[in-house]
């Protein structure tokens, strides 16, 4: 019998773990705050950008939204991603909006090579131990989460396939969340 009520709790916590992490990160619901190392080993704090509350108030006055994609030197869809960010980032310079790719689980050695090769304009930040990936549930890449001013997540994309779709939507939202 002690073996029984045993395995049930240990299925019910089970159950309770796994329905935590899949509510972890949805449309609607406040980003999960983190900081990350630059390539430079700078920390770059969401909460410097976004949120209710700025983390130094008297530093940076302005609300920004925030788009981060997780992406890996060695994913197809996210090298073809990478170029249409560099476009949004160039069309929305001077607009409270913050543009970061977020390296998923590689070192800064094997980013720096990638960057050398490709044309990123972005920031990147390093997720070298996935703490911050998993926190947005970043299983898959690219994936490009979209936070307003507030620090509320306003698009979560999986993937990257239709580059037109991708540029309309994006132009969209971010058109709404800049004048907000």
């Amino acid at each position: 019998m002690k073996r029984i009520i045993l395995l049930i709790f240990i299925l019910m916590m089970a159950g309770t773990a796994r329905d935590n992490k899949m509510s972890a990160v949805h449309v609607g619901q406040p980003a999960p705050v983190f900081s990350l190392p630059d390539m430079n080993n700078t920390y770059v704090f969401l909460k410097d950008y976004t949120g209710e509350k700025l983390r130094k108030p008297w530093k940076n006055k302005v609300h920004h939204a925030v788009v981060i994609s997780f992406f890996a030197t060695w994913c197809g869809p996210c090298k073809k991603e990478i170029p249409h960010l560099n476009v949004l980032q160039k069309e929305y310079a001077g607009k409270p909006v913050k543009f970061f790719l977020i390296d998923v689980g590689e070192s800064g050695d094997k980013v720096k090579d990638f960057l050398a090769r490709n044309d990123v304009q972005l920031k990147v930040l390093l997720d070298r131990y996935k703490k911050v990936s998993d926190k947005y549930e970043a299983d898959s890449l690219p994936r490009l989460i979209v936070i307003d001013k507030k620090g509320v997540i306003r698009k979560i994309n999986h993937g990257f396939k239709d580059a037109d779709r991708f540029m309309s939507e994006m132009r969209g939202l971010l058109d709404r969340l800049t004048t907000e």
